[in-house]
């Protein structure tokens, strides 16, 4: 996209040496002028008096309602336009006095000489098909000598040289938005070698400054805004796409891909996440979300909005005005309009934007700081992983299950009780009826030296709650040793291990003597 200067073809013409007597006249440069002062505001855009339009070639070779055609190609004598100008009928003389605009001889011996070649109509200049210019003889470039024949017309010539000091100022300005440092003008004074300028241009392209002051006058287009622009003007996260249009530039990001992510970065194949930034040229523009607001109104202005941007940003034209009717000045219809209307509003955002920092749809990003660190850690995570998958490799497994020289097993024993509980147990019995422990040597313990005795008339149990949690293997066995009295024998003992239920229960002697209670008799058929 880099451009320093650009002359469009009109203006070249416009400075080539004026119409002499016997060269062909072009309507944009020797006529339009004329028209435009003198005639179209009665007979141009917007006014069509007496039915005739003189800046449209239709009209004007039909002529109005008055009387015959206004143009008849090669016969002057025949058109309306010639014939008004010189009338001495003061109320069929144009323009009428009552405008207080004369025309100058010479303007109306163009005007004549322009039918006499065959009265012919150009379009805008930026409609017409591009063509060669040859430049007029003289020193310098192409660009030079078309100066130089203009500026002969007038007596004049180019003025001296500017200095180099000169220069790289104005460079500096034009590339860079800032005036040139002290080390770069003491390094372009100091280049004396052929293309010193060249590469004096070069450096300032290839400045990271370069990319901000193109970008400031791309993003005034693309209506850029920290903002929503309206109601309460909160504040909204467009940076994103300020860095984008800037890197763009920097990178020298050829213009039809500037253009395509712009308007549908989103709707490429595969698109990246730079491609999507790119969209947000197309959501720059005042949001609201005032109360009262009509959504259906939104979505349409919003629509509205964006195609007239389009227009004015790519296309250099002022397609707003065909959004109420066909353009009067730019050859755009109101079906034009439309049809690109169509486009944006199919793809509508949410009318109401909520006054939010944050509108969806939205792109999270990360810093380079976090993308670098996140880069590091998966370099690590792939290395670690390919450590582990080499180490796998080169481990010969054997299923323990087939091993000849299996180990014998060995047996480990768990007291949990009753000796020492376990930490943080907390140790109960029925109401009325503690819990008794006896020594070995007051009474019967089987081992160790601690167990828990129980003498009762009737139902009563020890309890141990608040146990930390034991993990059994496969294979695992519970067991309880009791020691029961010959002369006192009860008539039942039950041991049961409570997890999410009351499911794991053994019973010795008597099954029926012990109350189970109601709400206990599906524990009851699963006891095992």
């Amino acid at each position: 996209m880099r451009s320093f200067f650009f002359l469009a073809p009109a203006v070249l013409a416009s400075i080539a040496a004026l119409p002499a007597a016997g060269v062909d006249l072009q309507f944009n440069r020797d006529i339009r002028p004329i028209l435009a002062e003198h005639c179209l505001s009665c007979h141009g855009p917007g006014k069509k008096n007496g039915g005739l339009r003189l800046d449209q070639p239709e009209s004007a070779y039909k002529g109005g309602k008055s009387g015959g055609p206004a143009v008849v190609a090669g016969k002057p004598d025949k058109s309306q336009l010639i014939e008004r100008l010189h009338t001495d009928v003061e109320s069929e003389r144009m323009p009428p006095a009552s405008t207080k605009k004369v025309l100058t001889d010479r303007e109306k011996n163009l005007l004549k000489q322009w039918v006499e070649q065959g009265g012919k109509y150009e379009g805008h200049w930026a409609f017409e098909p591009i063509k060669d210019h040859t430049p007029p003889v003289g020193d310098g470039n192409s660009i030079d000598r078309f100066l130089q024949a203009r500026l002969a017309q007038s007596g004049l010539t180019f003025r001296g040289e500017a200095s180099k000091e000169t220069l790289i100022r104005r460079v500096a300005f034009a590339l860079t938005g800032l005036p040139p440092t002290t080390g770069e003008i003491d390094q372009y004074l100091n280049d004396q070698a052929p293309g010193a300028y060249e590469r004096m241009v070069e450096r300032y392209f290839n400045s990271p400054r370069h990319g901000e002051e193109m970008a400031r006058h791309w993003l005034d287009l693309a209506r850029y805004a920290d903002t929503h622009g309206l109601h309460l003007d909160n504040e909204r996260q467009m940076w994103a796409y300020r860095d984008w249009v800037v890197d763009a530039f920097n990178r020298n990001l050829p213009f039809d891909q500037f253009t395509t992510q712009q308007l549908a970065g989103d709707l490429l194949p595969n698109a990246t996440l730079d491609q999507k930034i790119a969209t947000g040229f197309l959501r720059c523009g005042p949001t609201t979300s005032e109360g009262g607001s009509i959504e259906a109104e939104w979505i349409y202005r919003n629509a509205v909005e964006r195609t007239s941007t389009v227009f004015t940003a790519f296309l250099g034209l002022t397609g707003g005005c065909a959004q109420c009717h066909d353009h009067k000045f730019d050859p755009i219809s109101a079906k034009d309009f439309y049809s690109v209307y169509a486009f944006f509003h199919s793809a509508a955002d949410p009318a109401m934007d909520g006054n939010a920092l944050l509108t969806q749809p939205v792109a999270k990003l990360e810093t380079a700081d976090i993308l670098k660190r996140k880069q590091g850690l998966d370099a690590a995570i792939a290395k670690a992983e390919a450590d582990l998958s080499k180490l796998a490799a080169a481990e010969k497994y054997c299923d323990p299950a087939t091993r000849k020289d299996r180990p014998a097993p060995v047996v480990k024993e768990d007291l949990w009780f009753d000796d020492a509980f376990p930490q943080g147990a907390k140790v109960s019995a029925s109401p009325g009826h503690a819990t008794k422990i006896i020594e070995s040597s007051t009474g019967p313990v089987h081992s160790g030296k601690k167990a828990v005795q129980r003498t009762d008339a009737g139902l009563s149990q020890d309890v141990i709650e608040s146990m930390p949690a034991k993990t059994l293997v496969g294979g695992s066995k519970l067991f309880a040793q009791v020691y029961l009295d010959p002369k006192n024998p009860p008539k039942a003992v039950m041991l049961q291990y409570h997890t999410s239920g009351w499911l794991h229960r053994a019973v010795w002697g008597d099954y029926n003597i012990i109350d189970w209670g109601k709400a206990n008799t599906t524990e009851r058929v699963n006891m095992g």
